[in-house]
């Protein structure tokens, strides 16, 4: 027993709540119980009612009879019929319905098909009233009107409807009793909830009372904390009550989440709330700063994926633009410039290609983009001359943020303007500078992009020494063939020299044989045969 007072001493509020609870579920269920007796009954009454009134709307079908009958009969009019007809449809339908709901009810409805025979008989005498009407028979119509079936029916519907009302009213006294039993078992209810709850609440806010102290030291220490490991907005603790601090905790809370979402969301640009330059250095250790530190982390390797990307696309791009043009170096070049300054986001570009003369090594413009046609009067480029010379000169990229005066313009519909950066960067392979390519743009260049046009000056130049080696091989099989071109001609000379040097011989050797046989005196038979052996 002791114990069991100990733990509800220490357990006021548990206690009290439970017992509330208690009372509050039992008083559901009752309430429950009472409304459903109460929703029942309400029915049991609607349905009573509405009963007695479908048993007096067969007391207007019968007069809609009558009367539609009675003044088709006067005036021949077929519009005086419309009630009569309606009426006649409507019966038994409204019959039916009766029927169906006394049946569930557990009422006998012998008497009411009985009252539904009565009337079928009664429709049947009426129609042959509007035959006689028609056949203009009035003397046999007035001989059925003055029959009056409409009262035998009347009557005979007052009787077993007012049974039925009777029947109806009965069930709806009861059920009208029970609602007020219902209600009253409500009232009694909440009366010993209250009788039983008012000293409950009393014991509960006494201990809420002496729990508050506790709670608001609690509460200061959670803020205390709360500045330490979440947010410190590095202004003085000034709160009136603890929902304040609650909803201060709450609301730093939220705006840790706000920031979590947005950073996962890919928004590195969102800001924690209340965060500014002065109170940014107390909260280095704290959970805002943390996370502002990861959402820039966060920010910077975004920007680096996206960068690489931006140049893994670039270098494939260019890389099948010069393997599309790589057997023509002036396509290529045009090509190569157009592509590398509309994917530098630039506004003029231009490809200076490594030549050579008898004497010495140039650099000459292949193709040029968006360019002012002043820019570029002398296409040829000494080596060590004006900034492009003295880049592949030195082999290093050269940017200038700083445009001197008259280097270049950017020209548009509105007029002209000094570009903002100027990129050079010489195009090498295998430590080979085979091109320098210029880009001019409004905008200076990020590293990456100058690392991308780095790289693909790769692409280039090894594209352009392929585009050299092919034009070599083509003017080598051009000599080769021209050289035997030549040695065939030579050779035919050759021949026909020979041909022509041994008929000489041949001749001489004839002259020099008629000589020897006419100096010896020989016959011409003689030397006829002789001439002939000579031939063969």
């Amino acid at each position: 027993m002791k114990k069991i007072t100990k733990y509800i001493r220490g357990n006021v509020i548990g206690v009290a709540i439970c017992l509330v609870s208690t009372l509050l579920v039992l008083n559901a269920v009752l309430m429950y119980r009472n409304n459903e007796a109460i929703e029942k009954n309400s029915a049991i009454k609607q349905d009573a009612d509405t009963m007695v009134k479908d048993v007096e709307v067969l007391t207007t079908y019968l007069n809609n009879i009558d009367l539609g009958v009675r003044a088709y009969g006067l005036i021949r009019n077929h519009e005086m019929m419309v009630p009569t007809l309606n009426a006649i449809k409507y019966i038994p339908t409204h019959f039916k319905s009766i029927e169906e709901r006394l049946v569930k009810e557990g009422y006998d409805v012998s008497g009411l098909k009985e009252l539904q025979e009565v009337y079928r008989e009664y429709v049947d005498f009426n129609m042959k009233m509007v035959e006689m009407a028609d056949l203009d028979s009035m003397k046999a119509f007035n001989r059925m009107v003055s029959q009056d079936k409409g009262m035998t029916v009347w009557t005979r519907t007052q009787e077993i409807g007012g049974k039925i009302s009777e029947f109806e009213k009965e069930k709806s006294v009861t059920a009208q009793a029970s609602y007020k039993s219902a209600v009253r078992n409500n009232l009694y209810l909440q009366f010993f909830i209250v009788l039983i709850g008012i000293p409950t609440l009393f014991l509960i806010l006494v201990k809420m009372k002496n729990d508050n102290r506790g709670r608001q030291k609690l509460l200061t220490e959670l803020e205390d904390n709360n500045r330490k490991y979440v947010f410190d907005p590095g202004t003085a603790v000034q709160f009136q009550d603890q929902q304040e601090l609650i909803e201060n905790s709450i609301r730093n809370l939220q705006h840790a989440s706000e920031f979590i979402e947005h950073i996962a969301g890919g928004n590195y640009t969102a800001e924690w709330k209340d965060l500014s330059e002065k109170n940014k250095a107390i909260n280095e250790t704290s959970l805002a700063g943390r996370l502002t530190r990861m959402r820039d982390q966060l920010k910077h390797m975004k920007l680096e994926e996206e960068a690489r990307l931006w140049s893994n696309e670039g270098l494939t791009k260019i890389s099948e633009t010069v393997r599309n043009h790589q057997n023509d170096l002036a396509v290529l070049s045009n090509e190569v410039v157009r592509f590398l300054t509309k994917y530098m986001g630039a506004q003029q570009g231009g490809l200076f290609v490594l030549k050579s003369d008898d004497k010495n090594q140039y650099l000459e413009l292949t193709a040029c983009h968006a360019y002012d046609r002043k820019k570029f009067v002398e296409r040829r480029i000494d080596i060590g001359v004006g900034l492009v010379g003295q880049t592949f000169l030195e082999g290093e990229t050269t940017m200038l943020t700083k445009i001197p005066q008259g280097y270049t313009y950017i020209t548009s519909g509105m007029g002209e303007a000094t570009p903002g950066c100027v990129l050079i960067v010489p195009m090498k392979y295998n430590d080979t500078i085979e091109a320098i390519i210029e880009i001019a743009g409004l905008e200076k260049f990020e590293k990456h992009q100058v690392a991308f046009l780095e790289k693909a000056g790769e692409f280039v130049a090894s594209a352009l020494q392929g585009v050299r080696t092919t034009e070599k091989m083509k003017s080598l099989l051009e000599t080769s063939q021209r050289q035997a071109a030549e040695m065939r001609a030579t050779e035919e000379e050759l021949r026909q020299n020979m041909e022509e040097l041994i008929a000489t011989q041949e001749a001489m050797a004839r002259k020099h044989a008629e000589e020897e046989y006419v100096h010896q005196g020989k016959s011409s038979q003689e030397l006829l045969h002789t001439r002939y052996t000579i031939d063969n």
